[in-house]
């Protein structure tokens, strides 16, 4: 329920981003739709999660400046899960624990976004594209040392640098399909953990609003 939460808060923004773009009565606006595999990078995959997770989308609302150029608003949810087998870890100064160690880590990013497609307007059928994006992410982490175990509910800056490829399902058509693959820095400080970085990719459709 909690993540239904930030959801909802999510398309408010999103529906208040779309009417901006439509009053402005030029250009395209489009919503992209993507299904996301995150691999976690660095200390996040060492110190929380090393399986990638395969619990993701993406969405985004994005306005056609020109025929290069667009730019919107992005949001998605990723799911992180880790088991790891049962260990010994230091609990205090002079203690040890025999137990099973659980991480739950997931994220909501909500980020501006700026798009650019060097082949727009030309005839080329696969359009390559870059992307930038900021932000930040509603996180939410449990962890489980056996039975106990505690939590953390934050916000925290976020980053996007992402490249792919668009193909129209029709020759000079709005909608169409895309694939690629963003970085994603997410400056997390808590519970003694320093970073979530991962590398995502991704896959889906875009189509025209209006």
């Amino acid at each position: 329920m909690k993540h239904l939460k930030y959801l909802g808060v999510l398309a408010i923004l999103m529906t208040i981003a779309s009417v901006s773009a439509n009053a402005q009565q030029k250009g395209i606006l489009k919503f992209d739709l993507n299904y996301n595999y995150s691999i976690p990078l660095g200390s996040f995959k060492n110190n929380i999660v090393s399986d990638a997770s395969p619990r993701g989308a993406t969405g985004a609302l994005m306005y056609g400046i020109n025929n290069k150029w667009s730019a919107g608003l992005q949001f998605g949810y990723q799911d992180y899960y880790q088991k790891y087998p049962r260990a010994i870890y230091k609990t205090g100064n002079n203690e040890e624990t025999s137990a099973v160690l659980t991480n739950s880590l997931q994220t909501v990013p909500l980020m501006a976004k700026a798009a650019f497609k060097p082949l727009g307007g030309g005839n080329a059928l696969i359009q390559p594209y870059i992307s930038a994006a900021a932000g930040f992410s509603v996180i939410d982490f449990r962890q489980y040392l056996g039975e106990f175990g505690g939590s953390d509910n934050s916000t925290s800056f976020t980053a996007q640098a992402g490249a792919g490829i668009m193909v129209p399902f029709s020759k000079g058509g709005a909608s169409g399909f895309s694939v690629g693959a963003d970085y994603n820095y997410i400056a997390y400080k808590k519970l003694g953990y320093d970073n979530l970085n991962n590398l995502s990719l991704h896959a889906g459709v875009h189509f025209p609003l209006r």
